[in-house]
């Protein structure tokens, strides 16, 4: 079964749904930078990555299931990241709404290092509490998707991103 089938599957037993969707390494191409390029020499390093497009296809074929809610959920470590993050958005994931972008800055004291692998969860937490039945979580850090399936445990079907581009 391929992930769009899965994900309609998991829509079909609850009434409303919402969907959380990581950006780096998920949707976008990860690469990775020293912290004091982050901090200090980030301009325009985020929003010339590369989209991965097999992802994105799916997720907009994703986002027309009528019960789905579909958010970004992503971390940024500075605040020059979040406007960048906003900006590829806007030029690759149009089809997500800008009200279900949840971009969590570290600079802004959003997270920090003790509470990195829980802050999503926490995030879909409150989701929940607003009126969903369950979430679905596509990732690719292996500790969020661990400390998010400690924390939501069957409140949420959790993904790596790989499931997204098994067909």
């Amino acid at each position: 079964m391929n992930f769009y089938d899965r994900i309609k599957k998991i829509c079909s037993k609850y009434e409303k749904v919402a969907m959380f969707v990581d950006m780096d390494g998920t949707i976008v191409e990860y690469v990775l930078y020293l912290d004091g390029v982050i901090n200090t020499n980030a301009k325009g390093l985020f929003v010339n990555s590369r989209p991965l497009k097999i992802v994105i296809d799916e997720l907009e074929k994703i986002s027309k299931i009528e019960n789905l809610d579909l958010f970004i959920l992503s971390m940024a470590r500075s605040y020059i990241i979040v406007d960048e993050k906003k900006e590829w958005l806007r030029k690759y994931a149009s089809f997500i709404k800008e009200e279900n972008w949840i971009i969590i800055n570290r600079e802004a004291g959003d997270y920090n290092d003790e509470t990195r692998s829980r802050i999503k969860a926490e995030k879909i937490l409150e989701k929940l509490a607003s009126g969903y039945e369950h979430a679905i979580f596509l990732d690719d850090d292996h500790q969020v998707l661990h400390g998010a399936t400690k924390i939501l445990k069957d409140k949420c079907d959790i993904f790596h991103v790989s499931s997204a581009l098994i067909y």
